[in-house]
């Protein structure tokens, strides 16, 4: 069985886990955040994607504003409030929420969660999923792809355990821009520095010429995979259950009352025995739900 080694980032996961990393100045500084702004594009933001912004983010926030103001023209932020107010499209908020939020993940980022889809899931899919149906995960923060991307090789490092059915992998996140990266499937050679060799040969085309630097996940992986740009606090409104939920490293940024709603969301999408995994540093205690435990970072729907 193949047991990748852990990536070494230590940054956060997708549908947007906000402002780790150094502080981007953008404008320089050139404009003032009040606290009455601050507030309302806060409150704007929680409404939107459920992530609380403590008053100890408002600098983080004026300085990522600085993007879109320079790329709207705006000449400050209630200007570019006033823009947010009148976006009949939905363009521009879908742009304010690309650069207040950061996607950053590794491939076979805590890899027990592979390793117990190898060990415990896929030697029972005939138990786990009715008749013939073909296996369906969804990775619901999926960042830059390095997550499906990964399921996807374990997918077909283990073929004869579901290739009788079939399998697929639905990918989503919040932001635009990450998913865009996603579907490339280009990476720099640094970003795939920890994936066993055998699986990097395997699976990763390396780059020639201008791309030299840079590998790209072959096509029988990237055809494996679905991407769509979904929100995890609108409704949900798949035509199937999935067997396999991974959200990991996106529900430390929402309040208990937010959390509860979005496990309850997943477990509704969760076929009777289906699994939910969430992140090493999360836990559901202390939140009501109604799912099982399972293993730490690892819940089951039983009914």
């Amino acid at each position: 069985m193949v047991r990748p080694r852990p990536g070494q980032g230590t940054g956060d996961g997708a549908n947007g886990a906000p402002f780790p990393g150094a502080l981007d100045c953008g404008l320089g500084g050139g404009f003032q955040l009040t606290e009455a702004q601050f507030s309302k594009l806060a409150s704007l933001v929680y409404r939107l994607c459920g992530i609380h912004l403590g008053e100890g983010k408002r600098e983080l926030l004026r300085a990522r504003l600085a993007k879109r103001l320079r790329a709207t023209g705006c000449h400050d932020v209630q200007q570019y409030i006033e823009r947010l107010e009148g976006d009949r499209s939905g363009h521009e908020l879908v742009c304010f929420l690309d650069v207040i939020t950061t996607n950053k993940t590794d491939f076979f980022r805590e890899p027990k969660h592979f390793e117990f889809l190898v060990d415990e899931i896929l030697p029972r899919l005939d138990k786990l999923c009715h008749g013939n149906e073909p296996l369906r995960i969804w990775s619901a923060a999926c960042s830059t792809g390095e997550e499906p991307y990964t399921l996807a090789m374990v997918l077909m490092e283990h073929r004869p355990l579901w290739e009788r059915r079939g399998a697929g992998i639905l990918a989503s996140d919040l932001s635009t821009k990450v998913l865009e990266q996603a579907q490339n499937g280009v990476y720099a050679q640094d970003r795939v520095a920890d994936i066993p060799r055998p699986l990097l040969t395997k699976y990763f085309q390396r780059g020639t010429n201008r791309w030299a630097g840079y590998v790209r996940v072959r096509p029988e992986l990237r055809k494996m995979i679905q991407y769509r740009r979904l929100n995890l606090m609108d409704n949900f409104d798949f035509d199937k259950p999935f067997h396999v939920i991974f959200c990991r490293n996106v529900m430390i940024y929402f309040d208990k009352p937010t959390q509860e709603r979005l496990v309850e969301k997943f477990r509704a999408c969760l076929v009777p025995g289906g699994y939910l995994m969430v992140g090493h540093s999360e836990s559901l205690t202390g939140i009501h739900h109604r799912l099982a435990f399972a293993r730490p970072a690892v819940y089951r729907r039983q009914d």
